[in-house]
């Protein structure tokens, strides 16, 4: 199947009936960047209570290789919007330096569990992979497995914890990849005793977020952590900054692994 990207479709896309105003939002600037920018566009919205959660997708200049697909959500659980701004932030800086992103496709979710009218939320450790009603376990399902995602890099701020930390389905990524960037967020934020952690596997994880076994071409997995007790202008800074981070050395990685 043919992996290739463009962002042209939905570029002139009307907001819909019911759609949350942006002047009321956080992704105010990125609805705002999408009429002009040439790697940035709306993705496809979640349509929860009459309304629609805007989605976004990011194309880095290509340098000769299909793009990595990767996912990055924001704001799963109740109540945090740290991590939604974080993400907003990291892509209004891609569209300023868009050869981070080179050879990157980047679906952007900033809010991936928004609030209801009945104050539920859907629970992204458990209802996943087992045929639930909930329009955005539903929505998500078709995302991550629609999407021929490379990735999924999750984020939670203001996190009870002692330091940043980074969970990992991958021993490889969490060696290659992730060790290299702590040396640089240590400067914005304490680190946890154990920065990196490998998600171990469990039986019980199968109805999980990042339970993706079954997806192709086989997605890893990554929850960035930051500690409450941390300034949020800190917070914001070391989640955009490890992204980018990242995103370098996981393009050397791949670089590396197609060359062999």
């Amino acid at each position: 199947m043919n992996r290739s990207l463009s962002v042209s479709a939905d570029k002139q896309a009307p907001m819909g009936l019911g759609e949350v105003s942006p002047a009321e939002e956080p992704w105010t600037h990125l609805d705002l960047l999408t009429a002009e920018s040439p790697g940035l566009a709306r993705w496809r919205g979640l349509a929860v209570d009459g309304r629609v959660i805007p989605s976004y997708v990011f194309i880095g200049p290509r340098g000769g290789h299909v793009p990595v697909r990767l996912a990055l959500l924001a704001g799963i659980e109740s109540g945090e919007m740290l991590s939604t701004h974080a993400i907003v932030k990291l892509l209004l800086d891609l569209d300023l330096a868009p050869l981070l992103a080179r050879d990157f496709a980047l679906f952007g979710y900033p809010v991936a569990n928004p609030h209801r009218s009945s104050g539920h939320f859907a629970d992204f450790t458990g209802d996943f992979w087992k045929s639930a009603s909930d329009p955005v376990i539903q929505y998500f399902e078709l995302e991550l497995t629609a999407n021929q995602l490379d990735g999924i890099l999750a984020v939670k701020a203001n996190e009870p914890i002692a330091g940043f930390q980074i969970q990992v389905s991958s021993r490889v990524i969490a060696c290659e990849v992730l060790w290299p960037v702590l040396e640089l967020i240590q400067r914005l934020v304490p680190l946890a005793s154990e920065p990196i952690q490998v998600f171990p596997q469990r039986p019980n994880d199968c109805h999980s977020l990042f339970s993706l076994g079954h997806a192709r071409p086989g997605p890893f997995s990554l929850m960035i952590r930051t500690p409450k007790h941390m300034p949020v202008e800190n917070q914001i800074s070391a989640i955009v900054f490890s992204v980018e981070q990242i995103l370098r050395h996981y393009r050397v990685l791949v670089s590396h692994a197609n060359a062999l």
